[in-house]
């Protein structure tokens, strides 16, 4: 038998006589762990009264076994304290997809349209489709926005401007407010809402809002100040005082962009914690509505020129959170004025968060190097080369990595919260090992359908026959290491469930070690064309080295946490529960 099917934990909560009673459990609980063991079926004396049942289902399911009796822990809700028993349910061999020992549950009736289509709580597998479908709707919409502002403004000045604006605002949502903020802040409310209850998460919630918002204001106070002399001497030096001026205008009209997404990112995390990934998902394709919407503007009033795509950016920003406020307010999400920058909780964030910004500042510092590193091969479209074909290996990682990744968070979380190291390790190998599967064959179909793509998408007007050979080239690079850079993105969320961020943090810096020496190693040793592959190279050699690295760390962090957890389970029960059990 399987593992879900050999561990059944059956709880009741007998009510007599308008006492609270006693709970018994065919597990018996010693030290906050369960001791688990083999049942057939369940007693429970419920002295007369009605009772309500609540169905909980697992994220994982076996396929050891057609007929499949599980009994699953989910997110306690206050009202759940009102149930008199957890019943067993039978799961129906339909739900489970997969091949082999990698099967998850997968219900197709939880995309139904429903009034509670936002409220739902979707597996692991049903929120990665969610956020692919979101995904997808980005990347469609983007190629629409795309092709709108080509035919407005072409390659231009304003288009120049309008791309070097761009960075500043990114750099500082990316660094404050990006994924770093929801890898910090999902685990700490998965825990801290388990251990305190859902008024003090909610009070830490407002404290993290508080503390990010009056940090990003002044952090965009300062870039205003300072954006003058940052576009004129940093950004683009090289470039006109006309257009030095404009570029200067637009970043500090778009600084206001990481400020909205900023704050938008906690609805984001706690949607995500709550495992309701509907809003979430919605967001992501939303967002260039906005900015075709500013295209419009300046389609049907041209003297607004490029301000309208530019105040699209915060029209986008401000479509993205406000997606997702209805979701909060389902959620009785109370904001209270708090400031305590001594909160445990806060603590625990900044923990967190910390090693995370320094890991996003040593991957920004690798791409100026992977550039720099460009900039001296003999071939002058390398760049560009690059740049596309890295475009294109970019969906499948966030196809598979990013919404994988993001959709297991809360569920390992929760796993990490309750000390179940077991079940934990179990379902961290079951999402590596079938994400690692599917990309094995999708790096092979972008390998050999990456040249003919090119051709259809790229090769027109200025973009030659020899950039659309070198991009493919490139991308044949870039595509070897799909499954290290899927992997590799999990193991890090891992490790961020169990609230260690220090462990990716240092094998980011170990990375980074390895890149610039095999990027010296490749440049020397490649010969004619084939230099070029130095830089796809050594990113995709880094990436699966880094992985397989985080993987023996993760199998001894969690070897020492079970071996402590089943120290605790052979403990004595205390004798309250002893009685219980008799």
């Amino acid at each position: 038998m399987g593992y879900w099917e050999e561990h059944v934990i059956v709880f009741v909560i007998n009510r007599c006589n308008g006492s609270a009673g006693k709970a018994t459990s065919e597990s018996n609980l010693t030290g906050g762990f369960l001791r688990r063991h083999t049942t057939g079926g369940i007693n429970s004396t419920t002295c007369g009264q009605p009772e309500k049942e609540q169905n909980i289902s697992h994220d994982l399911i076996s396929s050891e076994n057609t007929s499949t009796t599980t009994v699953a822990t989910e997110e306690l809700q206050p009202e759940a304290s009102k149930a008199s028993s957890v019943a067993i349910t039978t799961t129906a061999r339909h739900d489970q997809w997969g091949i082999g020992p990698f099967r998850f549950r997968f219900r197709l009736e939880m995309f139904r349209p429903g009034r509670d289509f936002a409220e739902r709580r979707f597996g692991i597998v049903e929120a990665a489709v969610l956020l692919m479908m979101g995904y997808l709707g980005s990347r469609g919409l983007g190629v629409i926005r795309q092709t709108l502002f080509n035919a407005i403004f072409g390659a231009g000045p304003e288009a120049n401007a309008y791309y070097a604006a761009f960075r500043l605002p990114d750099t500082l949502f990316t660094l404050i407010a990006g994924g770093a903020l929801i890898q910090a802040f999902v685990p700490v409310f998965v825990s801290f809402e388990k251990d305190h209850g859902r008024e003090e998460t909610w009070r830490l919630t407002s404290l993290v809002f508080n503390v990010l918002l009056v940090s990003l204001t002044g952090l965009v106070l300062i870039a205003e100040f300072a954006a003058p002399a940052f576009v004129s001497h940093w950004l683009v030096p090289g470039y006109s005082p006309a257009v030095q001026s404009l570029t200067t205008s637009l970043t500090r009209i778009m600084l206001f962009q990481p400020l909205i997404l900023g704050l938008g990112t906690i609805a984001t995390a706690v949607l995500s914690s709550k495992r309701q990934f509907l809003l979430p998902a919605l967001s992501i394709a939303v967002y260039n509505f906005g900015l075709i919407g500013g295209l419009l503007v300046t389609l049907a009033f041209p003297k607004v020129g490029i301000y309208g795509p530019t105040y699209g950016v915060l029209a986008a920003a401000a479509c993205q959170v406000l997606v997702q406020l209805p979701g909060l307010v389902k959620q009785r999400f109370k904001y209270s004025f708090i400031w305590n920058l001594k909160h445990p909780g806060l603590r625990q964030v900044m923990y967190l968060l910390v090693p995370n910004i320094l890991a996003v500042g040593i991957s920004s510092i690798t791409l100026i190097v992977d550039t720099a590193f460009t900039s001296y091969l003999p071939d002058k479209e390398s760049l560009s080369a690059i740049h596309n074909a890295y475009m294109l290996f970019d969906l499948p990682i966030a196809l598979l990595g990013q919404t994988l990744a993001l959709a297991a968070l809360p569920g390992m979380s929760s796993l990490a919260a309750s000390y179940r190291y077991l079940d934990f390790r179990q379902l961290v190998f079951k999402i590596v090992g079938g994400a690692v599967l599917i990309s094995i064959p999708a790096a092979v179909l972008l390998a050999v359908l990456g040249k003919p793509m090119i051709h259809i998408l790229f090769q027109h007007g200025a973009f030659t026959k020899h950039a659309s050979a070198l991009t493919a080239l490139v991308l044949v690079g870039y595509a070897i290491g799909l499954p290290g850079h899927v992997a590799s993105g999990i193991f890090m969320r891992s490790f961020y469930a169990l609230k260690n961020a220090v462990i990716p943090l240092f094998t980011n810096i170990f990375a980074f070690a390895i890149h610039i020496s095999l990027l010296l190693f490749l440049i020397r040793t490649l010969t004619g064309n084939n230099v070029i592959l130095a830089i796809p190279l050594a990113a995709t050699s880094t990436a699966t080295v880094e992985a397989g690295l985080l993987c023996l760390l993760l199998l001894w962090r969690l070897r020492v946490s079970i071996k402590e957890e089943q120290a605790n389970l052979q403990t004595p029960a205390s004798p309250a529960l002893e009685s219980s059990d008799q």
